[in-house]
């Protein structure tokens, strides 16, 4: 069950978020803009995560209450790589970003994991593709 959306931090035009699963503890998101026009084996996504109570990351980040993660999925090899990653405290202020910059020529680094089945990427690569297949037929 996907409880009603508490997204708190404002919403901009070119964002439309989106439940994708509510556990204890954590809400997943994903902004759908954009997701439509995925056509060929990639699809880019943004996903929001959620977290109450707060997540403790480690002494220098503290307390992360939301975080945003950029995905890049393949959908024939079932495969993804994390883009870019940003963490949030309660105030929507930015605690730590992270910038994983890979050579996007090599197939092997390009997608650098399998899409683990029930793993939070197969949860939000399945939603995606709910999302792409309705906007197509």
């Amino acid at each position: 069950m996907i409880l009603a959306s508490s997204v708190s931090f404002a919403q901009t035009a070119n964002e439309n978020w989106v439940p994708v699963t509510s556990e204890e503890g954590k809400i997943t998101y994903i902004n759908v803009t954009g997701l439509a026009s995925f056509r060929g084996e990639d699809i880019y996504v943004w996903s929001l995560q959620e977290y109450n109570p707060p997540v403790i990351m480690d002494e220098e980040v503290g307390e992360v209450y939301k975080a945003k993660t950029y995905y890049l999925f393949n959908k024939e090899q079932k495969r993804y790589s994390i883009m870019q990653i940003i963490l949030y405290s309660d105030h929507d202020n930015v605690l730590k970003s992270f910038s994983y910059d890979r050579n996007m020529n090599l197939q092997d680094f390009k997608y650098s994991q399998p899409i683990m089945r029930n793993s939070d990427a197969d949860k939000i690569f399945m939603k995606c593709m709910e999302i792409i297949s309705a906007t197509t037929q």
